[in-house]
């Protein structure tokens, strides 16, 4: 996949000595969902992270209550014996135009690529902002049957939090989420201004951390070598790329502004990149590693998967040289992309213990009622949303060695909307904390058809194996303390930001101007197009076919999604003239 993200994000950890249950009790669970799929792990040695949890759970006993399976994140046909008390909902954006403009895209296919008409490069489309919405419906009416959500906006607001990285698509995500989860409230969504590195996502950017590009390009070649033989391993996928750029009859032509050359033909090889010129950091997470070919074959192959989702015609997806399963077939380099850039014991130790240090602390403040530094919102929530970009949902789950396998996707291919979902339990009966992990996303056919989410008709949904968690044959739940012990072992202190010096961002909307623009307007054929500054995405255009002074003004459906839109002219109108009103 294209890079997501600009640069931004990370943090610090210090775990408290309470931090989690010392004693060994007996938990009482349903079996959990029949669709696990667990991948073979290679346990990686880690340094401890500091003497701060040295209890260690032994002899844990899960035992089951109930005899049948039930699906994870549904209404239970028996109660479990358990409380959610937390829920961490750790995700990616929705769905997004293309993080590549058209004209650099135009290189690399013998065809124009089909636009994201209206939507900025690498903003949330009006459909990704619809999805995100529907997701988070889904999780409303899940937390009220969880008993975390009241159906009083002001009191579930009291116990929600939400924090987006500094890119536009993670903040809209957060937002549009908030509103279908919270319905009728305005969502404040935490997030630093534009261009500010969000140390708890990139603490590269944010010079919270550094990185050694010489001991990550050792432990990355030791694993994919110098990258050439990536091409033949992986001929299949960039075959049906090439497939898709260039079909039969055309070729690329040198130097052209249509065409001129074929990603999939690059050499892919693996070195460090060059440092980032100063006052800039040398590095950002995800770009310590140079891929050569490989990143301009993922940035080619990018928007197929997004023009799906977002409802393009079949055949402007791709072409229509893509089928459904080699469309999901392709994604494949995308998640050798991110294995190579995050996946990779050192270089995930350092881009993401910030990420992972935060979850943890959220937790212990869950747990002890007490406020914590470091850890996201406050004392009182219990509902975190966390928006941002699929490397960083890589790194956070390559921590704990976390894959998943959902219909219609690749394995560990982190779809639009989807999301690592950590929920904290406690066992009526012993008091004792649990863990559960989940992957959920909406499947291709979800997104493309806005199809509405219920607890009958969920999303896809699968609990995550967390090797070395537990001794139960039938049951995926951690211990919390367990659970503590492995993040704390994964987290890499010297990479987190120390939390008595972090500064949480306020709660802003950067995306939306309040000062007074221009729109533009251009004329083809008989369709009218009407422009403004991206910055000004969220005012809303506004027509009326009277004078200035005289009639109504009515809003344009969908305006306030776009910064630009297309208009049928109708030559029966004397006059129509237009507005832009800010919401």
């Amino acid at each position: 996949m294209a890079r997501e993200n600009p640069p931004n994000n990370a943090d610090s950890l210090v775990i408290e000595p309470n931090a989690g249950v010392t004693q060994t009790r007996v938990i009482f669970m349903n079996p959990i969902t029949p669709n696990i799929e667990p991948k073979p792990s290679t346990q990686r040695g880690k340094g401890v992270a500091g003497g701060s949890l040295n209890a260690v759970l032994t002899g844990l006993l899960l035992a089951v209550a109930f005899g049948g399976p039930v699906l994870a994140q549904t209404i239970n046909a028996a109660d479990d014996g358990t409380v959610l008390k937390e829920i961490i909902i750790f995700g990616r954006h929705s769905v997004r135009a293309a993080v590549t403009d058209t004209n650099s895209l135009d290189q690399y296919s013998a065809n124009p690529y089909p636009d994201f008409v209206g939507v900025p490069t690498g903003y949330l489309t009006p459909r990704g902002q619809q999805a995100a919405g529907l997701l988070g419906s889904y999780f409303h009416d899940y937390l009220l049957h969880e008993g975390l959500l009241t159906g009083d906006a002001s009191s579930d607001l009291a116990r929600s939090y939400f924090r987006a990285n500094t890119i536009q698509r993670s903040y809209m995500t957060a937002a549009k989420f908030g509103a279908g989860l919270i319905p009728g409230a305005t969502i404040p969504v935490h997030t630093y201004p534009t261009n500010t590195p969000d140390p708890v996502f990139d603490p590269l950017l944010a010079m919270v951390a550094t990185v050694d590009p010489v001991r990550a390009l050792t432990e990355v070649q030791g694993v994919f070598g110098a990258g050439t033989n990536l091409t033949s391993a992986y001929s299949g996928e960039l075959s049906l790329i090439s497939k898709a750029l260039y079909p039969p009859g055309t070729q690329p032509t040198n130097d052209a502004t249509q065409g001129s050359v074929d990603p999939t033909t690059l050499p892919i090889t693996l070195t460090d990149s060059a440092p980032l010129p100063p006052p800039l950091p040398p590095y950002y997470t995800g770009n310590v590693i140079n891929m050569g070919g490989l990143k301009s074959a993922v940035s080619a192959a990018d928007p197929f998967v997004m023009q799906y989702a977002d409802g393009f015609p079949t055949n402007d997806v791709g072409w229509g040289r893509l089928t459904l399963d080699a469309l999901s077939q392709q994604t494949r380099i995308g998640v050798l992309q991110i294995n190579i850039a995050m996946r990779q014991p050192y270089l995930d130790r350092v881009q993401s213990s910030s990420a992972a240090s935060h979850v943890l602390r959220s937790m212990n403040q869950a747990i002890s009622g007490e406020p914590l530094d470091g850890a996201f919102g406050d004392s009182q929530s219990q509902i975190l949303v966390i928006v941002s970009s699929d490397f960083y949902v890589a790194g956070l789950a390559g921590l704990v060695d976390e894959h998943w396998l959902l219909p219609g996707y690749q394995p560990d291919f982190c779809a639009p909307g989807g999301a690592l979902v950590f929920e904290l339990r406690q066992a009526r009966a012993t008091e004792q904390y649990l863990v559960r992990v989940f992957y959920t996303a909406q499947t291709l056919d979800q997104l493309r058809n806005l199809a509405p989410l219920t607890l009958a008709e969920p999303p896809a949904t699968m609990q995550l194996l967390i090797p070395g968690g537990g001794n139960s044959a039938t049951n995926l739940d951690l211990d919390f303390v367990t659970f503590s012990n492995l993040l704390n072992e994964a987290i890499g202190l010297e990479y987190v930001q120390p939390f008595a010096e972090e500064t949480p961002p306020g709660v802003l909307d950067p995306y939306t101007a309040v000062n007074a623009t221009n729109i533009t307007a251009s004329v083809s054929s008989h369709t009218l197009t009407i422009a403004w500054p991206t910055d000004h995405l969220g005012w809303i255009l506004q027509a009326q076919t009277n004078s200035l002074s005289v009639g109504q003004w009515l809003d344009l459906p969908g305006s306030s999604d776009v910064n630009a839109v297309n208009v049928s002219i109708n030559l029966s109108n004397p006059a129509v003239c237009y507005r832009l009103s800010r919401p």
